[in-house]
């Protein structure tokens, strides 16, 4: 209670104090436009003796100023709130840059030996206290599909941002090869991941651009862009297009295509898989305007090109659906922050805990 009484004092005061300053200023104005506007009618009527005509003519033309005004300081608000924001995300960016440019200097492995281990790693957000993962202890051995179950909030994101680096562990350490990932160079390890995500961006290129995002080094090599096309399933999406892959998307340019929110997925999964040889794949529910079955097919595909030949790289996939997450080689299970159960799916259903349950009830609900 005391920490929160101080951050009040110290950061929501001043703001709430300013915002009821400003919804005062804005009070006064509208009331010195209003007794303005009065006078003015009052003296049209008496002073100048004016025809009921002018009267209304005097009212509309007032009324019309007064949408004018308020229409002014509204788009005044939005651009201050617009640049208050701006100013802010900037300030996250460096503040972000700032603590990335550490003394990590350690070069990402070309391959995984050992793979990656979660060592009581406990993590809140920046500005809060409350942790969404707690004591996490994990090992993802080398060419294996680990799938992440949990209910929403139970942290199953967060643990892929923390495998992308794009935040610090609070406490713990999260091992690459024996190597804490907080001492491997940001930059290098983050060329050595590749991933499709649910809340993904439309970019209204080319289409060969929009997946050629993935790996902007091979942004113009064609046999890539098709490949990651074919991996991701996405060909019926680019042979429905007027110009195939030189199509432009986006109904903002002219004679643009716009896709339905399931094409614009597949492109983005296919923009995921441009990195052909990653150390890790993550897979945060990219398939989630799919239905079932073709989301199976995918998954099951890429669980094969997983365990193929000398593949070291490990896939983690978050999924809602127990039919695809039956697939993978280790199954975690988050719960209030803690890791409540992890296993293959035979263990787990052997145990009959809480993965068997809500396996079950999805199973029920598709019967």
């Amino acid at each position: 209670t005391g920490k929160r009484r101080e951050s009040w004092e110290r950061w929501y005061r001043p703001i709430a104090a300013a915002r009821w300053g400003t919804a005062w200023w804005e009070i006064a104005g509208w009331l010195i436009f209003g007794l303005g506007w009065t006078a003015a009618v009052a003296f049209t009527a008496y002073g100048l003796k004016a025809t009921p005509g002018q009267i209304v003519l005097v009212l509309a033309a007032g009324s019309r100023l007064s949408a004018y005004v308020g229409a002014t300081v509204g788009e005044l608000g939005f651009l201050r709130g617009f640049w208050l924001e701006g100013s802010r995300r900037m300030a996250w960016l460096e503040d972000y840059a700032a603590a990335m440019e550490s003394a990590a200097d350690t070069p990402a492995p070309d391959r995984l030996t050992k793979g990656i281990q979660f060592k009581g790693v406990s993590f809140a957000y920046p500005g809060t206290e409350r942790l969404v993962l707690e004591d996490v202890n994990l090992d993802f051995k080398p060419g294996s599909v680990v799938a992440v179950v949990g209910e929403n909030g139970a942290g199953k994101s967060t643990l892929v941002k923390l495998l992308c680096r794009m935040y610090q562990p609070v406490k713990g350490r999260i091992l690459v090869d024996g190597v804490d990932l907080a001492h491997i160079d940001a930059a290098q390890w983050r060329t050595r991941l590749a991933g499709a995500f649910q809340d993904f961006f439309r970019f209204e290129f080319w289409a060969r651009h929009t997946v050629g995002l993935g790996d902007v080094p091979r942004l113009e090599d064609v046999p890539a862009i098709v490949s990651a096309v074919d991996r991701a399933g996405a060909q019926d999406v680019v042979d429905r297009l007027p110009a195939g892959l030189d199509t432009q998307l986006g109904p903002a340019w002219p004679g643009g295509s716009e896709l339905s929110f399931g094409q614009w997925q597949k492109l983005a999964l296919a923009r995921g898989f441009m990195r052909d040889k990653p150390l890790l794949l993550m897979l945060d529910e990219p398939t989630a305007a799919l239905d079932a079955e073709t989301e199976h097919a995918l998954f099951e595909r890429y669980a094969a090109a997983a365990k193929s030949g000398d593949s070291s790289r490990i896939t983690v996939l978050v999924s809602h659906r127990f039919s695809t997450v039956r697939m993978a080689d280790q199954i975690v299970v988050l719960d209030g922050a803690h890791v409540a159960e992890c296993g293959s799916h035979e263990a787990l259903m052997a145990k009959g805990g809480q993965y068997a349950e809500l396996y079950n009830i999805q199973a029920a609900a598709y019967a």
